[in-house]
């Protein structure tokens, strides 16, 4: 049995109980977040509610749930670069293109079908351990849990902001210096597999500086201070800094005085031009703090930059 209390703050005040559970719970579901209120498994300040009960300020939820063992995913044979493991927790180092969670248009050739081939036992925990994770074309450092009692550790520290993930970007464009995006995330009203920055979307804060400067790039070093979908490519698409390579944000082809080399380079990227190259959290006492170099395909990619 898996308890959590959580303590409403301003800027969830007025927010539905089922939403609110939803959001801060990356283990369930709604659906089963508001089978849970019917349950009587949901109190606010000690009392049962209906589902769409709305928080204010200070009130105490507390919710309690079975972990029951994820689906029938298959394991397959699949390269993983484990940078660190001991008996708690695993740091993976994940290469462009690999799908984190096997889905509706991909059920195998994930990371988690390569997780399941080297240790079955992630089958019994919430999501497989997955605490977190990264976009398909997004390449670098993922923490993901190994025991029940590290992956509550390790949510909670997500949730309080206690891990800090930093980032490399390619993107188009001469930023005049770093600076602080505080704009709220949500759909896109017209693609649903979209995001885009919307007013009652949930609060999402970029921070970036720029680590080099091209002719017609720059290259930023983001850190994310919230965690949500696609948040640093919608950020700086909103900005006008779009990543180079991601295909979904960015529609660039070609841009003004560009060189045949760096054209070509850009134009034949597969991917995002982004990786997750630092994390750290303390864990159970432990400091720990993980690097990953930019991988080879984005440093040739900058080197063929014109400065």
């Amino acid at each position: 049995m898996i308890s959590k209390r959580f303590q409403v703050d301003e800027e969830n005040s007025n927010n539905r109980v089922d939403i609110f559970l939803a959001n801060n719970l990356d283990s369930i579901s709604r659906g089963i977040v508001q089978q849970l209120i019917l349950d009587g498994k949901v109190l606010v300040n000690g009392e049962t509610v209906k589902r769409n009960h709305l928080l204010k300020t200070n009130d105490e939820v507390d919710i309690s749930f079975e972990i029951k063992t994820e689906g029938d995913d298959e394991p397959q044979d699949i390269p993983l670069d484990i940078v660190f493991e001991n008996d708690d927790i695993m740091v993976i180092n994940k290469q462009a293109g690999l799908t984190v969670h096997p889905g509706a248009g991909q059920k195998n050739s994930t990371l988690i079908n390569g997780l399941l081939h080297i240790r079955p036992k992630q089958r019994d925990l919430p999501r497989y351990g997955v605490v977190h994770r990264l976009d398909k074309d997004t390449s670098g450092l993922m923490v993901l849990a190994k025991t029940i009692k590290s992956h509550t550790i390790l949510t909670e520290l997500i949730q309080t902001k206690q891990v800090r993930r930093n980032y490399y970007a390619l993107v188009h464009g001469n930023p005049i210096s770093g600076k602080t995006i505080d704009l709220p995330i949500g759909r896109h009203p017209k693609n649903r597999l979209l995001f885009c920055v919307k007013d009652g979307g949930r609060n999402a804060i970029t921070h970036f500086k720029i680590k080099e400067r091209y002719k017609n790039f720059s290259l930023l070093d983001i850190e994310l201070e919230t965690g949500r979908t696609h948040q640093i490519r919608v950020h700086l698409k909103h900005i006008g800094y779009p990543i180079a390579g991601d295909k979904s944000y960015n529609h660039i082809k070609i841009w003004k005085d560009a060189q045949e080399d760096e054209l070509k380079i850009i134009n034949d990227l597969d991917r995002q031009a982004l990786h997750a190259y630092n994390l750290s959290f303390k864990f159970m006492n432990d400091e720990l703090n993980f690097v990953s170099k930019l991988p080879k395909d984005l440093v040739k990619t900058c080197n063929k930059l014109e400065k």
